[in-house]
């Protein structure tokens, strides 16, 4: 795996629009990892504590922590413009996923945009010692 992965709702199109915009901006230099598919279910296992699927945002993920929301968004624009940058596979993005109430309604959106701007959180992965 490389590092940093953006985990964004793979079910939500302005999600996934937000993915594919940090994707062409940051030139494909970032894993991006669906919340609901396989890969991203694993992972999200592997990373959050027990019993957290960590849906309610999109998480820009680092070898040792987890950073939701507008944190994630802070670290991601840091990445953009200082962070170091590797090898990476190409990103897919799959629109006819996207099947969520935020790609058709105010509510929606605005829920999501929430989630990005006022909800900030970090987990340190459950992976690491203390």
């Amino acid at each position: 795996m490389n590092y940093p992965v953006l985990i964004y709702d793979d079910h939500c199109l302005s999600c996934t629009n937000y993915a594919i915009l940090a994707d062409k901006i940051l030139n494909g230099r970032i894993t991006m990892i669906g919340h609901h598919t396989k890969r991203g279910i694993e992972f999200k296992r592997m990373i959050f504590p027990d019993g957290y699927d960590g849906l309610e945002m999109s998480w820009f993920v680092t070898e040792t922590k987890s950073y939701g929301g507008r944190r994630g968004l802070w670290k991601l624009f840091q990445y953009a413009l200082f962070g170091r940058h590797g090898e990476f596979t190409k990103n897919i993005f799959d629109q006819s996923e996207c099947t969520t109430e935020c790609s058709t309604s105010i509510k929606g959106m605005a829920n999501r945009t929430k989630s990005i701007i006022i909800d900030g959180v970090v987990i340190k992965r459950k992976d690491m010692k203390t």
